[in-house]
């Protein structure tokens, strides 16, 4: 059902049927091919010829009295026209899907189509949709979007709360961040009217990291495992740095900068680099700080298992870039006592 003759009868149209055909192709455009038996029958198509069209297979029911206007697989766009159609008007996206409608990259989740509804409704679940219930439903939607749709930080903070395990809940906080999807500040303020939010806590702890500068899982590793855990002196964070080389004027941005001691932290999220386009690059990042002066430590992912190796090894490039401070260890068998000692 590409077009509208296709699901009416074929009766000569008239300038009322014309009309209708035109604005039920443009609504079905707009739902990515969906739309509800209320929305037919409001342009003139009647339930036996919903019926006939589909024995044909020229449409295909998705959900009770919910359509699509074609066969076959369906996109993504076109099942959350599908669901939102099966629940609304009251209904709306949220979670990894309205993440996702957003245009967050990255977001974790199921291929189930995420809806919010007010909490004194009662719903049954239909396959390949969940639906939650939510106090303060109206005032956590965005004001002019089609299908309704939660706030992004809404989203997000709903979407982190569900995950049990709290290095996602970070990297779905920091990424929404460093894709500049939202702010700190704008997280923060919607965390003070979820007051019923689990882990409500933890998630504030996340985005206050945001708030300083912090833009991935590992640069919150570090921030709070190797720098606050062991004492070492604040860094910059994203630090901007401008270069000079045979090929002009460069800037680039630095993950760590302890600027008074020319030390540069470099945080690696990659498993490994799989080209030598990428390696190259790396040379030349940390050729370039060599040149300016500077030390440049590289971590990954060992972060998470040996913080306090890593923190041993940056107090001990600090020592001899002259810093007088002192680390502390975190624990007894910490590898920063055993450096001091």
């Amino acid at each position: 059902m590409r077009n509208v003759e296709a699901v009416r009868d074929a009766d000569p149209p008239d300038e009322t049927d014309q009309r209708l055909t035109r604005s039920f192709r443009e609504l079905r455009h707009r739902q990515s091919g969906a739309f509800s038996r209320h929305q037919a029958v409001a342009h003139g198509i009647t339930d036996k010829v919903l019926s006939r069209r589909r024995r044909a297979r020229q449409i295909q029911q998705i959900h009770g009295g919910v359509y699509v206007d074609f066969t076959g697989p369906l996109p993504w766009e076109t099942r959350v026209w599908a669901a939102w159609l099966a629940y609304g008007p009251d209904a709306a996206l949220t979670g990894a899907t309205a993440l996702r409608w957003y245009g967050v990259e990255g977001v974790p989740g199921d291929d189930r189509i995420h809806l919010a509804v007010p909490h004194s409704r009662r719903v049954d679940q239909r396959a390949g949709v969940l639906v939650s219930r939510h106090r303060g439903f109206a005032a956590q939607l965005h004001g002019s979007r089609t299908p309704p749709i939660v706030r992004l930080e809404v989203a997000a903070l709903m979407r982190a709360s569900a995950d049990p395990n709290a290095p996602r809940q970070a990297a779905l906080l920091l990424d929404v961040c460093r894709q500049r999807a939202t702010t700190p500040q704008r997280l923060l303020a919607e965390l003070d009217s979820l007051t019923r939010l689990p882990a409500r806590q933890v998630l504030r702890r996340i985005v206050l990291d945001a708030a300083d500068g912090v833009q991935s899982f590992l640069e919150q590793v570090y921030l709070r495992r190797v720098e606050r855990a062991h004492a070492l002196p604040s860094a910059e964070r994203q630090a901007r740095v401008e270069s000079t080389d045979g090929s002009g004027r460069s800037v680039r941005y630095r993950d760590v900068l302890y600027s008074p001691y020319g030390l540069v932290i470099e945080l690696d999220g990659h498993a490994g680099h799989s080209d030598s386009e990428s390696r190259w690059r790396d040379m030349h990042r940390d050729n370039s700080t060599a040149m300016s002066g500077n030390l440049t430590l590289r971590f990954g992912y060992q972060l998470i298992g040996q913080p306090c190796l890593a923190a041993a090894q940056v107090a001990t490039a600090l020592r001899l870039r002259g810093w007088t401070g002192t680390a502390r260890a975190c624990s007894a068998g910490c590898s920063v006592a055993r450096s001091a000692a």
